[in-house]
């Protein structure tokens, strides 16, 4: 037990370290970056104007605001969510009179905005602006989570733990039938993922390589899984992770719900929110009346004030309303997902509400969430499928400490090591590149052992309707080298991030080039490891449709055709977090039958990682001057 507890202690404490350099980030981004461009990462919402006062749960004074509707492709409060720490500004105000507050409701064009202290009265006229300040709620789920493990004496909880910390061996496979696949369609290897799976009574790791199908692999576990008679949990760190099960399971009839906020999933799918499923149900009826039956008497108060003794009576009437609507809204909530064979949802966006034990727990991009985050759904299921790539971008994190100190360390990576070849799958054909754009990232980080399926293996950009043939779209690999062309790098101070504004300018010209030979722009994404470049590049690129943005963002994505920016370029050769070749491994490997990559080869290639790609290049694609453009 000692050592259980040491490990879940430092794992709390570099949890703590970690939110601290969040708060400290949130901070500094409040004072350096400009209201638009945090607005445009969905940090900050202006133009907001206060439509009523109220009162919630617990007296706290209410804030609904909203904004008109625009032509947002998202919503504008698409990165916030209930429970997030908000700053509230009012128009003319100093920032020292700004309430803080948490979001208590949030719609498309809608939030509900608990203050931690009064509005001022009255209200001042004009635009108010929130800021998001992060979410203590997910540190508080993970702390929760880990503990719980921690201090498990007996029983599913303890064994998973014990079985994590080395402390006792995992069970051999269950003996099973041969299952009959519901996808016919899976080659050998996403077959005995499934096997593999079904068989393992605590803990099943798939391994899946880009292109590799894994996300119909987890599909056809659950389906598995609950034709079995077994409850399902899916979940992931990311709300487009989920939506890629969940768009897998929809049209199978199963009974499924999706958790979180509606505006955080695809549009296709809010159907299947617990909202949506909400909203929907016959029993609404009953529960819009008590709103607006509150909404009714929220707005007498504001308008006309009558004796205290009145007043007294009306905010106590308020409250019962609030109540009887949340507690019907609550156990209607419940009896929905209790009726669910599969629930999905975000690790985070687990509720503390959730009732019940899954037989299952599948977690997608399990190489990507840091283990107190893994715990969160493991605490509530009896066995896990984990599923991921390692060899791709690792957990995101704020603090250089924390990750060193040990938090970077994925449980899916300790389960590696840990469970038997009998629980562990990977996936090694690949449906997605050129043979040629595999092959590097096949021999550096998987041993050599992905195959190219037969209807990708030799597919190209010149094959597609409508492309000509051109010296870009007749080859699946191009690099394109700027060494000696003076194209050096910059350092953006707002950003706090690298640019380069000549390799910048190449990369529109060659995306302009390949748009006038037939591909289409939703066919073309210009992608960079850099924040600072990907902004540049947006601002160059005109062309509609065009996907521009960075590395770390186009995880899990596809396009038929990818031009990658390095940006470094410096007489030192310093290449900076280039260094984590697993960020290359998936630039590399998003194009489907073009990859263009430009960087300057006198930088890049003092590492042995970048000599290797560079010498691939030559020997399995072609190598290029920049001055061929200039």
């Amino acid at each position: 037990m000692t050592a259980a507890r040491e490990h879940f202690d430092r794992l709390e404490r570099l949890l703590e370290i970690e939110r601290e350099a969040e708060k400290e980030e949130n901070r500094k981004n409040l004072e350096r970056l400009p209201p638009a461009m945090r607005e445009a990462l969905g940090k900050t919402v202006t133009r907001l104007v206060v439509e009523r006062e109220d009162v919630g749960v617990g007296g706290h004074p209410l804030l609904v605001l909203s904004r008109a509707q625009g032509a947002e492709e998202l919503s504008p409060f698409h990165a916030m969510d209930r429970g997030d720490n908000v700053l509230l500004h009012f128009p003319g105000a100093a920032e020292k009179d700004s309430v803080d507050g948490v979001l208590y409701e949030v719609e498309d064009y809608r939030v509900s905005v608990a203050l931690n202290r009064p509005a001022p009265d009255p209200l001042p006229a004009g635009k108010c602006r929130l800021d998001l300040l992060g979410s203590d709620a997910t540190f508080q789920r993970m702390k929760r989570a880990l503990a719980l493990v921690r201090d498990a004496r007996a029983g599913t909880l303890a064994e998973l733990r014990d079985i994590r910390l080395g402390l006792a061996r995992p069970p051999g496979a269950e003996p099973l039938p041969e299952p009959t696949l519901f996808d016919a369609g899976l080659n050998e290897f996403q077959a005995q993922a499934v096997r593999r799976a079904l068989a393992a009574p605590r803990f099943a790791v798939v391994h899946g390589p880009p292109g590799t199908g894994k996300t119909t692999v987890l599909a056809e576990i659950i389906r598995q899984e609950v034709n079995r008679g077994r409850r399902v949990l899916a979940t992931a760190p990311s709300n487009i992770a989920v939506d890629n099960i969940l768009e897998k399971l929809v049209a199978t009839g199963l009974r499924v719900v999706r958790l979180g906020h509606p505006a955080r999933t695809l549009e296709a799918l809010r159907h299947a929110t617990l909202s949506a499923q909400v909203a929907d149900h016959p029993e609404q009826k009953e529960i819009a009346e008590l709103k607006s039956w509150r909404e009714s008497l929220a707005r007498q108060s504001q308008r006309r004030r009558g004796t205290r003794e009145e007043e007294h009576a009306r905010q106590a009437e308020i409250r019962r309303l609030w109540k009887q609507t949340r507690d019907l809204e609550n156990d209607l909530s419940r009896r929905i997902l209790a009726g669910a064979q599969v629930v999905l949802a975000t690790h985070a966006g687990l509720p503390k509400s959730l009732r019940g034990r899954f037989d299952v727990a599948v977690l997608d991009e399990a190489s990507q969430a840091t283990e107190p985050l893994s715990w969160v759904p493991l605490a509530v299921a009896d066995k896990a499928v984990f599923a991921g790539d390692p060899m791709q971008l690792p957990p995101t994190l704020y603090s250089p400490l924390a990750a060193k100190e040990g938090l970077a360390v994925t449980l899916f990576e300790e389960l590696q090591k840990a469970l038997p070849d009998s629980a562990q799958t990977l996936l090694r054909v690949q449906y997605r590149m050129h043979r040629t754009l595999m092959g590097f990232s096949s021999e550096r980080f998987y041993d050599g052992r992905l195959i190219a399926h037969e209807s990708v293996s030799s597919h190209l950009a010149c094959q597609l309707p409508e492309v000509r043939i051109t010296d870009l779209t007749d080859a699946p690999l191009t690099y394109v080298d700027t060494a000696g062309a003076g194209f050096e790098e910059a350092w953006n101070e707002m950003l706090e991030s690298r640019e380069n504004a000549k390799e910048a300018e190449l990369a529109v010209t060659l995306a302009e080039a390949l748009l006038a030979s037939g591909l289409r722009p939703r066919e073309l994404a210009l992608i960079t490891p850099y924040v600072a470049q990907a902004r540049r590049l947006k601002g160059m690129m005109r062309a509609s449709g065009v996907e521009v943005g960075s590395v770390d963002g186009f995880q899990g994505r596809e396009k038929e055709a990818v031009i990658v920016s390095l940006v470094r370029s410096n007489e030192k050769g310093e290449i900076g977090f280039l260094g984590d070749t697993r960020r290359m491994n998936v630039a590399l490997t998003r194009a489907r039958r073009l990859l263009i990559v430009l960087g300057d080869s006198a930088t890049i290639g003092r590492h042995p990682f970048y000599s290797a790609f560079l010498e691939y290049a030559e020997k399995r694609g072609r190598y290029r001057s920049a001055w061929e453009w200039m």
